[in-house]
């Protein structure tokens, strides 16, 4: 910057009225203001080493309703500084703190929103990057997403983002140098959001996961649609944000049947007192006839195209090693009938006979388990039910060929 270009933005930067600041950390200074007795608005000084002005400026061009409306975007000499619209109304951390979790309706009206906004960013090549629930407004006119202060845009060619900032629990883990973030990153962060929504727990907490894992709670389907919007590998998530608000609303319909698609206008249903968790473990989960049958009905299997890469070869995997070995028992019994063993050659043929068997039930299991088909579309713990099955199924195995070897002793 010249010194008349300096000269400039410091002489517009004097002509707003602080009325408060609203935050002042690392990150930069968040203030409400005026300007000639118009506002409130909002203006926020971002350090010049965190700050994306083209992310800024591409946000500045978009007329999204659920966006703040950018009013003045200039760079002082070591900072960028944005001038926004004030959004009156509560935010959802607030909301939370003050009335317990949301019921299904409530989170999936806001998550909606959140939604149509950020699809509205990425359209643009934008990644808002700090999804959280202190970011969501809600207003009269719907939920509003704001506070674009770590947003970026999308650089090719690059394997990481060059800071990596964002918040705990709602921050994908690419945030954290593992990728380049992406519209799949803030997915992520609207997925964890959602849960916090239902749950009334922070995503960073073994409270949360507790809470999801319980369909008193949380519908299934719900909780679903939670896990795999925040799921660890990106191409595991939902592909965008539109996605996720259309897997979302096919979710309440299947647990609400008369909820429909969310609604625009979000600030009536929030009037309603939604139940705290400890209240609703108490009275039932408060958005579903929660009958066994109507729980159970509403899942569905798991499609293997949805099912995570990383999960397809540790299972292609384990299958391998488990007929490797079914190979190798048979093998070895057919040679020992071929030499003519002692009475241990029989022990040896039913020790793999039961091996096959038991191979077959843990195939079966591992793939009802990755399908969340079967036993496992009505449980929860899907992964407690594996290992737990599997161990029971390795017992029986194992007591049998002992019984077998004990009943024909090597000579």
């Amino acid at each position: 910057m010249d010194d008349a270009q300096t000269l400039r933005s410091m002489v517009r930067d004097d002509a707003y009225r602080v009325i408060k600041v609203l935050a002042d950390g690392p990150s930069g200074k968040t203030e409400l203001v005026t300007l000639d007795g118009e506002g409130p608005l909002v203006r926020k000084h971002i350090p010049a080493s965190l700050a994306n002005a083209s992310a800024w400026a591409a946000a500045m061009e978009l007329d999204e309703p659920l966006l703040p409306r950018i009013e003045s975007l200039y760079r002082m000499p070591d900072e960028l500084v944005v001038v926004y619209e004030y959004v009156p109304g509560t935010s959802l951390e607030e909301l939370v703190h003050q009335k317990g979790r949301l019921d299904a309706k409530m989170a999936a009206d806001a998550i909606c929103d959140v939604c149509r906004a950020v699809s509205a960013l990425h359209e643009r090549g934008v990644v808002h990057r700090d999804i959280t629930p202190g970011n969501v407004i809600v207003a009269d006119d719907g939920a509003h997403l704001v506070d674009l202060g770590i947003a970026r845009q999308k650089a090719q060619g690059r394997r990481h983002d060059t800071t990596t900032l964002g918040t705990w629990g709602f921050a994908a883990p690419e945030q954290f140098g593992f990728a380049q973030t992406d519209a799949r990153s803030d997915v992520y962060s609207i997925g964890c959001l959602l849960g916090y929504l239902l749950t009334g727990e922070q995503p960073s907490t073994d409270a949360y996961e507790e809470a999801l894992d319980r369909s008193s709670l949380v519908a299934p389907p719900l909780a679903k649609v939670v896990r795999r919007a925040s799921s660890f590998e990106p191409s595991a998530r939902y592909q965008s944000a539109r996605d996720l608000s259309d897997a979302l609303r096919k979710a309440l319909v299947s647990v609400q049947p008369g909820a429909g698609h969310a609604s625009a206008n979000v600030q009536a249903p929030y009037e309603r007192r939604a139940p705290r968790a400890d209240e609703a473990a108490k009275e039932g989960w408060q958005g579903v006839d929660a009958t066994a049958s109507n729980v159970v009905s509403s899942v569905e299997p798991r499609k293997l195209e949805d099912v995570p890469v990383p999960l397809l070869v540790l299972t292609l995997l384990g299958w391998g090693c488990l007929a490797l070995l079914a190979i190798v028992m048979v093998w070895t019994s057919v040679d020992s009938v071929v030499r003519h063993d002692p009475p241990w050659g029989t022990a040896e043929r039913v020790m793999s006979a039961v091996c096959v068997v038991a191979i077959g039930a843990l195939a079966r299991e591992i793939y009802q388990a990755v399908t969340w088909s079967g036993a496992y579309a009505r449980k929860t713990g899907k992964v407690r039910l594996l290992i737990n099955r599997s161990c029971k199924i390795v017992a029986i195995v194992f007591g049998s060929v002992f019984i077998v070897a004990l009943m024909f002793p090597q000579k």
